[in-house]
């Protein structure tokens, strides 16, 4: 079977992809164009990432903590701001989120999910451009809870963003049967 090009690719209503995108796109302002082609790059990253379509708009990705904590990095990119040109405070807390959430299964490991139980944000100051960091830390565990703490800065200059607190309950997973049932 030979290669496939974008102009071969269908719709589920049966249409071809490439002139179709090209029709929506030459419709848009060079801004929105811009906001789509994110949205299409977020689209991929989506199904080869673990920070899903949000993470790749903003070109989430994991940092390398070297203390055995969790930071993850963002990118402030147009869908990431508020109508104010600062970055929305509903994106800083998914950041946060995202990163308590990889911080409690790293925690419990293969054996237990982790599951939101609450989670408090204190919004100390803004950016409208560059990069934020998020830095997880597990400030107390027991054989049911995870309490974590991510601190959110400014990439640039290191300057407290954010605290968010998370609580997070321990579930066990259900594990299989001898004859495979669970």
């Amino acid at each position: 079977m030979g290669a496939r090009s974008d102009e071969d690719e269908g719709t589920s209503d049966g249409t071809t992809v490439a002139p179709t995108v090209a029709r929506m796109m030459g419709d848009l302002s060079p801004r929105a164009r811009d906001l789509a082609l994110q949205g299409i790059a977020a689209a991929r990253t989506a199904e080869e990432g673990e920070f899903g379509y949000l993470g790749g708009l903003v070109n989430m990705r994991a940092l390398d903590a070297g203390d055995g904590d969790l930071a993850l990095a963002v990118d402030m990119t147009p869908p990431a701001l508020n109508r104010y040109g600062y970055v929305h405070g509903g994106m800083l807390f998914t950041l946060a989120d995202y990163a308590m959430g990889a911080t409690a299964r790293r925690l419990v490991g293969e054996d237990a999910r982790a599951v939101t139980l609450e989670a408090k944000a204190n919004y100390l100051t803004n950016v409208t451009e560059g990069g934020v960091i998020a830095r997880c830390t597990a400030l107390h565990q027991t054989t049911r809870l995870v309490m974590l703490e991510t601190r959110i800065v400014d990439a640039a200059t290191d300057d407290l963003m954010m605290i968010v607190t998370g609580t997070y309950y321990i579930v066990p997973r259900e594990t299989d049967d001898a004859d495979g049932n669970g």
